[in-house]
């Protein structure tokens, strides 16, 4: 069941979803993005991000194709708009499912790119976060990623580790489960031994970050819990 959290950005995005096959074939992947960035701001929703601000709204077609696919269910009624529109979201598809048992196949897919790899990831953590895939499914990718002998590959998982990390002690502290340090410290724990491979973990203020950049939590309360100071 999809978290509080992220209900208002599951009902814009299902809006979107109306616009964009009332529209798709005048669309391109730039007006598209765009498109998503004016609707964003229009209902105060932010894109996910973790320390990299660039092509924020770009990397946000992600998460649209994870809901048309997988939340309404059109891939496919209209493959024909996703072939068009999201192409290349197909494609981080296409070599996220390969990670868990080739994971140096799926490398190869990415053209050897860790950017390219690193979005397959990002859409298995769409799935996750929103509630259309068990956790397990990520950490089991992680982990894949790595045992690899590829320096690269091995690199991605534990830079995308630390992310995820950042991200669900954020999500925390903005559902209200972490309240202060000592909770705070506990679930980072927790959520290292649950992926399960051995990857440099967060500092205070790139959670800090995250909480303030996708979940707008008061930068009084993340100074209380994290003992960081933010911009106000």
């Amino acid at each position: 069941m999809v978290k509080e959290l992220y209900k208002d950005r599951i009902k814009v995005i299902n809006e979107l979803w109306g616009k964009i096959l009332d529209n798709w074939k005048s669309l391109n992947r730039e007006q598209l993005i765009e498109l998503i960035k004016f609707i964003y701001e229009q209902n105060g929703i932010k894109p996910f991000r973790g320390f990299k601000s660039s092509n924020l709204y770009e990397k946000e077609l992600i998460t649209v194709y994870v809901i048309g696919k997988e939340g309404l269910g059109l891939y496919t009624d209209y493959k024909d708009v996703f072939d068009h529109l999201f192409n290349t979201e197909e494609k981080y598809d296409e070599i996220s499912s390969l990670i868990t048992n080739f994971p140096e196949k799926a490398f190869e897919k990415a053209n050897g790119d860790k950017d390219i790899l690193a979005r397959a990831l990002r859409l298995l953590f769409i799935e996750v976060i929103l509630s259309f895939a068990d956790e397990s499914k990520l950490s089991m990718a992680l982990r894949k990623l790595d045992s690899s002998n590829n320096d690269a590959i091995k690199h991605t998982a534990k830079s995308f580790a630390r992310f995820y990390t950042a991200f669900k002690l954020a999500e925390g502290i903005a559902e209200g489960i972490i309240r202060d340090k000592v909770n705070y410290i506990a679930m980072k724990k927790a959520i290292s031994i649950n992926i399960g491979i051995d990857y440099p973990l967060p500092k205070a203020n790139y959670v800090a970050l995250i909480s303030q950049e996708v979940f707008n939590v008061k930068p009084k309360v993340i100074k209380k819990i994290l003992e960081v100071s933010l911009k106000t």
